[in-house]
């Protein structure tokens, strides 16, 4: 029993801490500017403020400018440079969203608490990423595509469906697809879209540059009404049988 509590205290421990204390802002190189979530505009920051930031805020950096946030933990989190981040507090079934990372670049390095690591998680507009390892890159591009890196321990990336990074492992994921099956990380990874085309005839074309009444005759829709007469003024009779719709799109 004494064992079973020591282990559920060390689970709880760092959703304590992190609700006790604040964030911080540790280091700041280059232009970074800092938007409470109450707030309208952003504001210059330097290395002398140290400032506090919480649940809401948001942080955005310039060209050549870079911030280090840190977690009462011990966690930190480098958010290079052009990038836009919120911070979050957030629960999610048993993990806790601390960052939605809108655009750019952030490294993360998450500490263990009693050989575990903190049930922490990352958003991104195109997926959600558990962290179940200490340290991983996750880069969002203008596209919302988005690439995640493993460098130590193991990450869950979903988006749709999961994949899991195994150190030294890498996937994309592109808004409204799932991870792509997961390289290594000097792999190169595959940024094309292939999207399935179904070939269609295509009308004949008359000298008028209008289709031929032939063309017109035999296409899909006179063949759909197989008990529609195939004579002058067969659209004017009184069978009420109405075409059928041929158009049909790629599964």
């Amino acid at each position: 029993m004494r064992k079973f509590l020591i282990v559920f205290v060390l689970l709880l421990l760092p959703s304590v801490l992190f609700a006790q204390e604040t964030l911080r802002v540790s280091s700041i190189v280059g232009p970074v500017e800092w938007k409470a979530a109450s707030g309208r505009t952003f504001t210059a920051l330097s290395n002398q403020a140290n400032p506090v930031v919480r649940t809401g805020d948001e942080l955005r950096t310039g060209p050549g400018g870079s911030a280090i946030v840190s977690l009462p933990d011990g966690s930190y989190m480098v958010v290079s440079e052009n990038s836009k981040v919120v911070l979050e507090d957030i629960w999610s079934g048993n993990f806790k969203s601390i960052m939605n990372l809108m655009l750019g670049q952030v490294r993360f390095y998450i500490q263990r608490l009693g050989g575990r690591p903190n049930p922490y998680s990352v958003r991104t507009p195109t997926a959600l990423i558990a962290v179940r390892g200490t340290t991983f890159d996750v880069f969002v591009d203008d596209a919302q595509d988005v690439e995640v890196r493993c460098i130590e321990g193991r990450i869950t990336v979903e988006s749709s469906r999961e994949v899991i990074l195994e150190p030294g492992f890498k996937t994309l994921v592109r808004p409204g697809d799932a991870p792509t099956t997961p390289v290594r990380l000097e792999a190169e990874l595959n940024r094309s879209r292939t999207l399935k085309i179904q070939k269609k005839d295509a009308p004949e074309i008359g000298p008028n540059g209008i289709p031929s009444m032939e063309a017109l005759g035999r296409d899909n829709d006179r063949r759909n009404r197989s008990t529609d007469p195939q004579g002058t003024n067969s659209r004017m009779n009184t069978n009420t049988q109405r075409a059928k719709g041929t158009l049909s799109f790629p599964q």
